[in-house]
């Protein structure tokens, strides 16, 4: 018998094709940011597939946080590093950036 069930990577794309009037409505930088997002749920294919959630979006927003939550981890790990050894200001430059 053939498959029941769509592979994730393809559930995975009909999501995208969902959003793809939202995004292209955004601005340039907050679309650069929803395509990063949407690259990170894609990378996460194997947690998704593991899930099992009949809504593949519960899966990806999840791999999307852990993604952000990752970069804030480092981010202030970089901020504490900076304010023991006295260069706050050169950090802060880089951080805006």
């Amino acid at each position: 018998m053939g498959r029941t069930v769509l592979p994730y990577s393809l559930v995975i794309d009909q999501v995208l094709s969902r959003f793809e009037n939202f995004r292209r409505t955004l601005r340039r930088e907050d679309r650069e940011a929803f395509d990063e997002l949407m690259r990170v749920a894609k990378m996460q294919v194997q947690a998704g597939v593991m899930a099992q959630h009949p809504n593949a979006f519960d899966s990806m927003s999840m791999a999307m946080l852990i993604h952000l939550k990752r970069e804030v981890k480092e981010i202030k790990k970089q901020i504490q590093i900076a304010n023991t050894s006295g260069a706050t200001g050169e950090l802060y430059g880089k951080l805006e950036k």
